[in-house]
């Protein structure tokens, strides 16, 4: 008989795509997550507006649903008292029609180059993958890490990507090869540092990097954000809101959203507290944006040699002395 593998807890995350449609297409399901660990001071309503942004007027029955199926996640079944650590069972999306199933082979857009901790990619087929330096990533990928978690991409236009902990991105469209230039992602909750490559260079060009709170244009240059994660992991801190941070490291960045389209220049950061509200000046501290690294103490320096002899030579004519 077989053995069968032991998944970590982690991987559960979203094995019910799998094991509702092994390698067909969506046809009775159609779910993008089916679990999720909560983590400490997040909110249904948060979760249920991140994971389920295109279902905007079913966020209220999304959100109890969540309640009726998973009692053991909430206080007397209070939905403003959701318990840390849990995991929660999502709502399963019913599709009227069934999608049959074609075969194609997904465009690859990168590859991995660091991939610590607990990292993975869901592809457009919803099968699972664990990551690890040198697998591939494609168009439709859904990467998602855990609290220890770091993936690092070198995109196919040579750019460079780092996923910080908890963090979940989707890879929308990226293609170098056709006459208008595109890079889409979206980053639905996390911690991102982004390095353009080619795409981003030319007037022509379409780059996007999408948040819940507001997107980010650019022209070539280097920034680091954060969105939809109040609480800190992997080194970097609490900031007590799901709102978005960015500090540009090199060049230029557009930020817009519903409210305000606002350029950051390099050195400088910027704060959007919700989708339909302008950035506010706000101090962006340190071990927001980048984990906070606490500096090994100073060694005692070692005596030298020559005061070694000299100790020694001491001790030796006080010896003979007596």
């Amino acid at each position: 008989m077989p053995r069968i593998p032991v998944i970590p807890a982690f991987f559960m995350l979203l094995l019910a795509s799998i094991c509702a449609q092994g390698v067909y297409a969506a046809s009775e399901i159609n779910a993008d997550i089916r679990y999720l660990y909560v983590q400490p001071g997040q909110t249904l309503h948060n979760i249920v507006r991140r994971l389920y942004p295109e279902r905007k007027a079913e966020w209220n029955k999304l959100q109890r649903q969540i309640v009726r199926e998973n009692p053991h996640a909430f206080v007397d079944g209070d939905i403003a008292r959701m318990k840390a650590g849990v995991r929660l069972e999502l709502p399963r999306r019913y599709v009227a029609k069934p999608v049959p199933f074609m075969p194609s082979q997904p465009k690859q857009v990168g590859k991995v180059v660091i991939a610590d901790g607990q990292v993975i990619a869901v592809g457009s087929d919803k099968i699972t993958r664990k990551l690890v330096p040198g697998d591939s990533v494609y168009v439709g990928d859904k990467l998602i890490t855990g609290v220890d978690g770091f993936l690092q991409l070198k995109m196919v236009d040579q750019a460079q990507l780092d996923l910080r902990c908890y963090s979940i991105l989707v890879i929308e469209e990226y293609d170098l090869q056709a006459s208008t230039r595109t890079s889409i992602i979206n980053l639905l909750q996390g911690s991102l540092r982004k390095v353009t490559g080619e795409i981003g260079k030319w007037k022509e060009d379409v780059y996007e990097l999408r948040t819940p709170v507001a997107s980010v244009g650019v022209r070539g240059t280097e920034y680091a954000l954060r969105v939809f994660q109040s609480k800190g992991c992997g080194g970097s801190i609490d900031t007590g809101d799901d709102g978005l941070y960015i500090k540009v490291i090199k060049g230029l960045v557009e930020v817009y959203n519903k409210a305000a389209r606002t350029e950051v220049a390099k050195g400088d950061t910027l704060y959007i507290p919700l989708p339909d509200e302008a950035p506010r000046e706000k101090e962006i501290s340190p071990g927001v944006l980048e984990p906070v690294v606490e500096k090994p103490e100073p060694e005692a320096e070692a005596p030298s040699s020559h005061v070694w002899w000299w100790t020694a030579l001491g001790v030796i004519l006080i010896a003979l002395a007596l």
